[in-house]
């Protein structure tokens, strides 16, 4: 059970990010006190030695002034015998012999035989010197000068006073510091917890959706940060994700009626043409279900193309085109079918025009655009197919004045085997402005639909390549 659950907290991201703060935070909390230890220290000695010098320069004013006996005087009274008594003073003649000492307090804790040994030379031990405490580890530091023409004055002072300020100092951290350690930790659990959140949301949003819900979506609150974007694009992903399994059942059943329909006759007359005794029907039958394996193969092959060019593998072959040329081989191919709706079909292209793109595909894209103008366009209306440059781009565009399409649908007419008429009263399967969105993209460029009063305005705009590419 400890296993399972110590195994648990270390998969934890709350409790990897928790341990590395609590981790950080007694670092940086150690080095700080480390620092603000040793800059103590040194101000604290510094202060002692500062100390000791003044004293130093009193006493040996005092004796160059009054000599020794002046000294002692001035020591032995009782004001100055309290002030005085944690300094040690000795006062030596130029041959290393002491003529005056006065103890320090704390004398009984160091060892101070080497200070009264015989120096022979007092000019090479001048300046600072310290000796270590017999069972601590304080220092008593003197500083041994000469005072005038007849004497050596030794002052020193044990630094015990603020040994005690630094240990006091440790023992505050090491108390306060383990409880600072220990709040720091256990903030950094509740802010890991609390910044994860966002997280676990998401998590458990994932958990439900894997169940097949997909209208389930991540609570978004807190600040405007990485989390908060972070479920802000899930759940626009998610909706996405939505869109395209609605859009994928419909495509479906689409595919599945415009399929059933040439499948059913290819059954119904090779059947007939089975059961039929007499061959001549059978040429017939054969060129039924000819036609029919052609509607669709056609399907497929539109299928492919559209995943081809959305996949960015669609192969093109450019080359430079009279683009009102192209215009009229498609306005040729239409001009009996709108002549029979009454409508008229109107070409507004600079005769010399040229535009670096793979006629084929462009061709195939301005047919299925004004195949739909036609088809959803009033009797006695007219319909434009216009080119013109702007920038860098060329605008192929064709303007009806139909029926329209209502602005909800707008964004979704460019996906594959979607239909406004859901009632399917009219033919085609949907793919039309699929074919037309992916060649564009093939080429580089977008295609665009807006309403106008009536009808539709559809724009295919292709970027300028300089460059003749065949693939």
């Amino acid at each position: 059970m400890r296993s399972k659950l110590t195994k648990k907290l270390r998969s934890s991201i709350s409790f990897r990010i928790a341990l590395l703060f609590s981790l950080t935070f007694s670092v940086a909390l150690v080095l700080a006190f480390t620092v603000s230890y040793f800059e103590m220290d040194f101000s604290l000695a510094k202060s002692s030695r500062e100390l000791i010098s003044a004293k130093h320069r009193e006493t040996a004013a005092i004796l160059i002034a009054k000599d020794v006996r002046g000294l002692k005087d001035f020591l032995s009274d009782e004001t100055n015998r309290a002030r005085n008594a944690p300094f040690f003073i000795r006062v030596l003649n130029p041959s290393g012999e002491t003529v005056y000492f006065k103890p320090s307090v704390q004398e009984e804790r160091f060892d101070f035989d080497p200070i009264f040994r015989k120096v022979e030379s007092l000019d090479r031990h001048t300046g600072w010197n310290s000796l270590n405490a017999i069972d601590d580890e304080d220092e008593f530091g003197f500083l041994t000068e000469k005072a005038g023409e007849r004497y050596y004055l030794q002052i020193g002072r044990s630094n015990e006073d603020y040994r005690e300020i630094l240990e006091r100092m440790v023992d505050v951290f090491l108390l306060t510091g383990g409880l600072f350690i220990l709040a720091g930790t256990a903030l950094g659990f509740w802010y890991a917890r609390r910044s994860l959140k966002p997280l676990r949301a998401l998590l458990a949003t994932i958990k439900t959706i894997e169940k097949g819900d997909l209208s389930k979506r991540v609570e978004i609150d807190g600040p405007q940060d990485e989390l908060h974007d972070l479920g802000d694009t899930f759940n626009r992903m998610i909706g996405r994700i939505e869109t395209l399994v609605r859009v994928m059942r419909e495509s479906l059943d689409n595919v599945a009626h415009d399929i059933r329909t040439p499948l059913t006759r290819i059954r119904v007359v090779a059947e007939d043409a089975l059961t039929s005794d007499n061959p001549t029907p059978l040429k017939e039958a054969l060129q039924d279900c000819a036609e029919n394996a052609a509607d669709v193969s056609a399907l497929v092959d539109q299928l492919l193309s559209i995943s081809e060019a959305e996949a960015g593998a669609m192969r093109l072959k450019r080359t430079e085109c009279k683009v009102a040329t192209l215009i009229a081989e498609v306005v040729e191919i239409y001009e009996f079918v709108a002549e029979d709706k009454s409508i008229k079909i109107t070409v507004n292209c600079e005769p010399n025009l040229t535009w670096v793109l793979d006629r084929k595909r462009i061709k195939q894209a301005i047919a299925n655009l004004l195949e739909n103008a036609i088809k959803y366009s009033n009797a006695n209306s007219t319909t434009e197919i216009s080119a013109h440059v702007v920038g860098d781009t060329i605008q192929l565009s064709v303007l009806d004045q139909g029926i329209g399409v209502p602005e909800s649908d707008i964004s979704r007419i460019w996906d594959r085997l979607y239909r406004v008429d859901k009632a399917r009263t009219t033919q085609g399967l949907g793919l039309g402005l699929s074919i037309v969105r992916s060649i564009a993209l093939a080429h580089g460029g977008l295609a665009r639909a807006r309403r106008t009063d009536p009808g539709m305005v559809f724009t295919i705009e292709l970027p300028r390549a300089d460059e003749v590419i065949h693939a």
